[in-house]
């Protein structure tokens, strides 16, 4: 099965998927893409280039369009999930509701970051937002940055 995400949104797929109990890996070819493994009405495991499990699963949550592929039948390389089908649908909704302002806000994910001229050493911070922070180069895409972190993309 394969098709365009913009037409056939992933919430939809996924309900239709995870529904009729089949597993294998559902891909989606995306700047933001990746994997997810589906298993008897289960989400086992999400990944996205660099990313695994909840990371992935979050980053996977942003996608409004790429094409997809679903192949039945292929079991997960490791198991980093275990949400059942309304847990799993509740988790993708909430995360694209929230994803919504921000895909808006930064559409392209290989373009590189930089500080604004607001930003300045004496801003508060959290250890995870200095964290990413840190990572913040000319030459690094935003794409890049959420894989180097190994923080929770959004």
């Amino acid at each position: 099965m394969s098709g365009d995400l913009s037409v056939f949104p992933l919430l939809p797929v996924l309900q239709m998927l995870l529904g009729s109990g089949k597993g294998g890996q559902f891909s989606v070819e995306h700047p933001r893409g990746g994997e997810l493994w589906l298993g008897h009405g289960e989400l086992l495991h999400a990944r996205s280039d660099g990313l695994k499990g909840e990371a992935a699963l979050q980053l996977l949550a942003s996608l409004d369009g790429g094409t997809f592929t679903f192949e039945p039948d292929v079991a997960p390389p490791e198991q980093t999930l275990s949400l059942r089908q309304d847990a799993a649908l509740h988790r993708l909704m909430l995360e694209a509701d929230a994803w919504a302002p921000l895909i808006e806000l930064l559409p392209d994910w290989n373009l590189p970051l930089r500080r604004t001229r607001q930003w300045n050493d004496q801003q508060p911070v959290t250890r995870q937002q200095y964290r990413a922070l840190s990572l913040i180069s000319p030459h690094r895409s935003l794409r890049r940055l959420a894989e180097l972190s190994q923080l929770p993309p959004r």
